[in-house]
């Protein structure tokens, strides 16, 4: 019994749908960060993620209008982020953040989601420590 060609060309259809979606589902999922010199050299429009590492003493966070404010760096080159997001506990000075946004002017970029980089160490606290009660207002700036 031979299959009728109406029906190869459904099955041919149904398997290139597949392989189409398939292939669409990995270019969306593979998602590539840039530094600031790259940012830099090569200035991205549209959505972009950044790798870079807060810059010491650079956060600041305005209660007036709920920005948060600081700079990434990769060593040579320095960002200013803004971000209308509070990111979680991990996020201090000298930690590595993958912030997703997009650039508003030379070295300036508004960061839409901040991603912190840490070890996949865990390390409980020591016996008689606690988590310092006020580390939203060490993060927001006012302590």
């Amino acid at each position: 019994m031979r299959a009728r060609p109406a029906t190869l060309l459904g099955l041919g259809l149904v398997v290139a749908a597949l392989i189409a979606l398939l292939g669409l589902a990995v270019t969306n999922a593979v998602v590539y960060y840039v530094t600031p010199t790259e940012l830099a050299a090569s200035p991205v429009n549209g959505p972009v993620r950044l790798y870079g590492i807060v810059v010491a003493g650079s956060v600041t966070f305005d209660r007036s209008t709920g920005a948060l404010s600081f700079r990434v760096s990769d060593g040579q080159t320095t960002e200013t982020v803004t971000s209308r997001f509070l990111p979680t506990a991990l996020f201090r000075d000298g930690i590595g953040v993958v912030l997703v946004g997009r650039t508003f002017g030379p070295r300036a970029f508004a960061a839409d989601e901040i991603l912190i980089k840490h070890s996949a160490v865990y390390e409980p606290l020591k016996p008689g420590e606690t988590i310092p009660p006020d580390i939203l207002q060490q993060i927001r700036g006012g302590g």
